[in-house]
């Protein structure tokens, strides 16, 4: 990581020349200024068309100011200063530090990712209400896991609680200090509930989210499109079941009948509601049908057939709309540097999913380890080889429930690409990305009947689902092998 220092008087031109070489060497940070110019306001920043040019590459940039942060405020009133930071913030997480006599205040500043996607007309109805003031108290957020739900949801309380909103979309300004809250996850006003484990040897209620806020926090900065999934991992619940408790919803209808600390709204937001326990749930159901003033519920669910319908008749249920490939593919080489031919086969891979294809970019060598369990068991399905099947079976019978879990979910999803590669006679197939194993989806779709699709798909769905009733992995992985040898 490269770090640039400055001594004390460098001069402004000397700042910016530092800066554009560090960029110009495709450096994934910059960190700036560790010798603290003296600078009296923010105006005295580079240009913003060379700012334009720096946050193109950054991931991270830090400034520090001699000066006090009720001056710093002060200056993000001009126009000139809030374009600026509306810039950085596209692509950037920001720290910002005031040197104030022997005091350090630090502001951190996390921001997430640009999202072009908010222009689709269905957003823009759905932020509308921020303006007309018309907010359903309770709403159902349905989006994949994987989806725009979270950013979404973001955007839609930064309208909200935001302190000087745009006067023409009211949109969120992005640098007051109640967005930037939102934006930490740290607003006083708005609470988060999530599926948590009760730890070792407890009962799952017997801790609530508020004891894992913080990495919560950290896990939605790093995960702008959280999946269920790598929150599991992020906590090391693996082998624990994960669900909503009656103490959760206990401590939650206390907090919404505290006082705002801002004057403006109280906001829950509950991610998987399907996660809720019955006695949880009961709890919840006055407060969803009726909640104090100025309270606002979101609840964002990714299978809405799961929730209660109790709950679900009482909450107004917004459906997120999908990026699309296209335009999934166009954001990866746009705002994440991804090249040309692999954006492609992330978005097509992914289905327009943007934290599916992000996962796949991150984890490109647990997936590996999917497809060759993958094509070892089609070739020994085909060629009904009960003896390379045993030792098939006990080499992913060593995996943790999870991981063998989402191998039948890997499973379903290339049966079902290469199924689709057969229909329309071509699309990508997730095991492209993997050239260095050898498997011809063109050759395997040839022999892949499409009338055996359906009991293809229904094998791998009750081999995941026996996984998670805590069936002998093993028992099940030689089941679905002796049933895939019956079908192909």
């Amino acid at each position: 990581m490269p770090i640039v220092f400055w001594k004390k008087d460098t001069g402004l031109d000397n700042i910016t020349e530092s800066l554009l070489a560090t960029t110009r060497n495709d450096s994934p940070f910059i960190i700036f200024p560790d010798g603290r110019p003296r600078w009296d306001s923010i105006t005295s920043l580079p240009p913003l068309s060379i700012m334009e040019k720096i946050v193109g590459r950054a991931e991270i940039i830090l400034l520090s100011f001699v000066i006090s942060p009720a001056s710093f405020s002060g200056t993000l009133k001009s126009n000139r200063t809030r374009t600026l930071f509306s810039e950085i913030s596209k692509s950037c997480i920001v720290f910002i530090f005031f040197f104030q006599g022997s005091k350090l205040a630090l502001y951190l500043r996390f921001v997430g990712v640009n999202f072009p996607f908010f222009q689709n007309s269905s957003y823009q109805r759905w932020f509308d209400q921020t303006r007309s003031g018309k907010i359903a108290h309770a709403q159902i957020i349905v989006s994949k896991s994987e989806g725009l739900a979270w950013p979404a949801v973001l955007e839609y309380i930064k309208r909200i609680m935001c302190d000087q909103p745009n006067p023409d979309d009211w949109g969120g300004c992005g640098v007051c200090d109640s967005c930037i809250q939102v934006s930490m996850f740290a607003h006083p006003d708005v609470h988060y509930v999530f599926p948590i484990s009760g730890g070792d040897g407890e009962g799952a209620s017997s801790k609530t989210s508020d004891h894992y806020l913080p990495e919560f926090r950290t896990f939605l900065k790093m995960s702008p499109f959280p999946m269920f999934k790598n929150w599991v991992k992020t906590i090391s619940a693996q082998k624990k079941v994960l669900q909503i408790g009656v103490k959760e919803a206990s401590l939650v209808l206390t907090k919404l009948s505290l006082k705002s600390h801002s004057g403006k709204y109280k906001i829950l937001v509950l991610w998987l509601p399907e996660k809720l326990g019955s006695a949880a749930a009961n709890k919840l159901l006055k407060t969803i049908e009726e909640p104090n003033e100025k309270t606002l519920l979101l609840l964002i669910t990714h299978n809405l057939p799961s929730v209660l319908k109790t709950i679900v008749s009482r909450c107004l249920v917004f459906s997120l709309p999908p990026i699309g490939e296209k335009g999934l593919e166009n954001w990866l080489k746009k705002e994440r540097g991804v090249a040309p031919d692999t954006a492609e086969v992330l978005s097509k891979m992914s289905c327009g999913d943007p934290g599916l294809a992000l996962d796949y970019l991150e984890n490109r060598e647990n997936l590996k380890v999917f497809a060759e369990a993958f094509v070892s068991s089609m070739k020994i399905s085909f060629k009904k080889d009960f003896h390379e099947l045993h030792w098939w079976v006990e080499e992913l019978g060593s995996w943790g429930r999870g991981q063998t879990q989402e191998y039948f979910t890997f499973s379903s999803v290339v049966i079902s690409q290469i199924a689709k590669h057969k229909s329309i006679g071509g699309g990508a197939v997730l095991l492209d990305w993997f050239p260095e194993i050898p498997f011809k989806t063109e050759g395997f779709s040839k022999l892949l009947k499409l009338s055996s699709l359906p009991i293809i798909m229904s094998v791998f769905d009750e081999g995941r689902i026996d996984i998670g009733r805590n069936l002998n992995p093993k028992i099940v992985l030689f089941d679905t092998g002796i049933k895939m040898m019956d079908v192909l």
